[in-house]
């Protein structure tokens, strides 16, 4: 009897531990994610990685309240939010680019 008890026991541990290495894996790939929205459709952002040019379907009630097409989002602290600085610095690259193109 007691023996049934401790595998039961043992099961539970290691299913909460694989349960909690997967939790952890799944935030850190979003962690290093660079995600823009592309667009909305009903209640989910389609959103792009720009590392992997991958499509990410986001439903709009994680995401912050202000968010619109083209934010840029990180996901920190167990939450997406608009990352303001990686925007402006891509919207300067683009305005760089732009100028060199007409420049030339």
């Amino acid at each position: 009897m007691d023996l049934d008890i401790w595998k039961k026991i043992d099961k539970t541990i290691s299913q909460g531990i694989d349960n909690f290495i997967k939790e952890l894996s799944e935030g850190l790939k979003k962690m290093e994610q660079e995600l823009v929205v592309d667009r909305f459709e009903e209640d989910i952002a389609i959103c792009e990685d720009r590392k992997t040019g991958k499509k990410v379907e986001i439903n709009k009630n994680e995401l912050p309240q202000e968010v619109r097409e083209g934010n840029v989002l990180k996901y920190q602290n167990g939450k997406y939010k608009i990352d303001v600085e990686k925007q402006e610095e891509i919207s300067k690259r683009i305005k760089e680019k732009m100028d060199d193109l007409w420049n030339n």
